[in-house]
């Protein structure tokens, strides 16, 4: 693969220019198929119930409509036992290195109790390290990236071992739960290679031409959202290989349980996570997510190994809480990190890095006078409401029993893992 080197604010970013094609595609009326539904106890303590297939489908917490995967979790009974019925869905591949691309048109809201996350993680964990594409809890409006490693990797200027991990922290209002839904939804990509993990978000309607395409090419994308770039601090294919994709939604736990009463939307309305969970089920109405497509793409043949058993995680990562950045929100697609400024004195905030819109107005390679420079980005936008459309009418048909309108590890600390 042929490389360019970006300079950021917080350094050089390694992105590949080479163009990719489909290694798997998990669109369509086969996306569960190409998972398991795992049925373990939640290896970070969630109150919360993961059911098989069969049982999920009985309960209509999943199906396709229209081409969108849509899968969500109970919100009609008072929850007991190991806590609410929820999905947790592993890929039936490992994957190391390539790109991962979802389109989204829903993802679980900001939930109070609430912690979905979509990400990446292999065997023994951290050894095989943990990639956090989507990860929030409770209230949250803005997205976490995190990296989970084995001692002896230092990725963002954080050491990534363990629990706590090293994290990227966007305040970008459109990139998780409610206000990512109410924008119409938006892509994830992820680019793993031997040198750096990047992630990159585009926003409903602001999509380059070729990242839902057959031949996608990072290269041509600006600046990522996040980048953790390897070298003398972090040997990436030590840390990083055979990873499955997984999508969850559990509720509490290590995360979410813990910073319940530290939300004021939450400790508004109940006086804890579990109470609260346990018996407000229609709160979680829009718990769900809604996958417009998503694929694996590969340019350099890397292994991919097909029909791997996941043994039930053993880790019981912790993950970080959730801070909030007072900065506005800035309007175009894509945000830049910044060198780290100094933490607040609080526990659990190991590696995070908060962004700066201004940064990202002064660095944004992908602006808002795209649009009128690059009249397909509108045609993009077009195609996105169409699909906006498809996944309320897959929301509708999943509540045909019981008037549903059915409107995700592990992690740091939660996990994954």
């Amino acid at each position: 693969m042929i490389f360019s080197s970006l300079l950021l604010a917080g350094g050089l970013v390694q992105l590949g220019l080479a163009a990719y094609s489909v290694k798997d595609d998990y669109s369509g009326d086969k996306f569960f198929d190409m998972f398991s539904f795992n049925t373990f106890d939640d290896p970070t303590h969630g109150y919360v119930n993961y059911v098989d297939k069969a049982t999920a489908e009985a309960a209509d917490l999943f199906n396709v409509s229209n081409g969108v995967a849509t899968f969500g979790v109970d919100h009609t009974n008072v929850a007991s036992g190991r806590g609410r019925t929820s999905i947790r869905l592993t890929s039936n591949t490992q994957y190391t290195h390539g790109l991962v691309i979802v389109d989204l048109a829903h993802m679980p809201g900001s939930i109070c109790g609430s912690w979905p996350a979509f990400w990446m993680t292999g065997p023994n964990w951290p050894n095989s390290g943990e990639i956090d594409i989507i990860e929030g809890v409770n209230s949250a409006s803005s997205n976490q990236m995190t990296m989970h490693t084995s001692a002896g990797c230092s990725l963002a200027n954080s050491d990534c071992q363990g629990n706590l991990g090293c994290s990227v922290k966007t305040n970008l209002q459109k990139t998780y739960g409610t206000d990512f839904n109410s924008n119409g939804g938006g892509v994830y990509a992820t680019e793993w290679t031997s040198s750096s993990i990047n992630i990159w978000f585009f926003g409903h309607g602001r999509y380059p031409p070729d990242v839902l395409g057959p031949n996608p090419n990072p290269g041509s994308w600006g600046n990522p959202t996040a980048s953790f770039v390897g070298g003398s601090g972090c040997d990436i294919d030590q840390h990083f290989i055979n990873n499955n994709i997984v999508f969850d939604t559990t509720f509490c736990g290590d995360w979410a349980g813990e910073v319940f009463s530290q939300d004021s939307t939450c400790s508004a309305v109940a006086s804890s996570c579990q109470d609260y969970v346990q018996n407000h089920p229609e709160a979680f109405a829009e718990s769900y997510w809604a996958v417009n497509s998503l694929r694996v793409y590969t340019d350099d043949g890397s292994p991919v190994q097909n029909n791997v058993q996941v043994s039930q995680p053993k880790g019981s990562p912790i993950a970080h809480p959730v801070i909030e950045s007072s900065a506005p929100a800035p309007t175009q697609a894509v945000e830049v990190p910044q060198t780290p400024t100094e933490k607040p004195q609080r526990t659990h905030t190991h590696g995070e890095v908060f962004l700066s819109s201004e940064t990202g107005l002064a660095n944004l390679t992908i602006a808002a006078r795209e649009v009128d420079e690059k009249p397909e980005l509108v045609q993009s936008s077009l195609v996105d409401a169409d699909r906006a459309s498809e996944a309320v009418q897959a929301k509708v048909k999943l509540g045909r029993h019981a008037a549903r309108h059915l409107h995700r590890h592990s992690h740091g600390i939660h996990h994954h893992s």
